[in-house]
C-alpha cells in the first residue's frame, strides 16, 4: 500500500477539492489525516494507488508517495509505546503512523519511515 502526502493550500475547500478529485478516478479513500499551520497537508492512504497517483498529476498537485509497511501489535496498554521505542532504539525514524485496524486481542499498525 502507497500512503500519498499532499501539500495544499489553507484555505476553504481546498480539501474536498482533493478528495472529490481522487473520487472522480473511482478511488475510495481508506484512511486520511489532514493537518494545517504554517503550511497544510493531507496524508491519504486509497485502495488504488495507480489511479490516485493520475489524480493527483491531473491537477499538477504537490505530492509524494512513500511505502507503507504494517505491522501486528498486542491490544493492550504499551505495545504501540514498545513499538516506538524499539524502532527508535535501532535508529528507524518513523514518518508516519496509522492504527488500521483492531481486532479482538490484537491492532494493526501502517507506518512509514525515512
Amino acid at each position: 500500500m502507497k500512503e500519498f502526502r499532499i501539500n495544499m493550500s489553507d484555505e476553504p475547500g481546498s480539501l474536498a477539492e482533493l478528495c472529490e478529485t481522487i473520487a472522480s478516478k473511482d478511488v475510495n479513500i481508506l484512511a486520511i489525516v489532514a493537518i494545517s499551520g504554517e503550511s497544510a497537508s493531507a496524508a491519504i492512504l486509497t485502495d488504488n494507488a495507480d489511479a490516485t497517483s493520475a489524480a493527483l498529476d491531473g491537477i499538477g498537485a504537490d505530492y509524494s508517495v512513500a511505502e507503507l509497511k504494517s505491522a501486528k501489535l498486542d491490544h493492550k496498554p504499551g505495545s504501540l509505546a514498545a513499538f516506538t521505542r524499539g524502532m527508535g532504539n535501532s535508529g528507524v525514524n518513523l514518518t508516519s503512523l496509522y492504527v488500521m485496524s483492531i481486532d479482538g486481542d490484537s491492532a494493526t499498525i501502517g507506518y512509514t519511515t525515512d
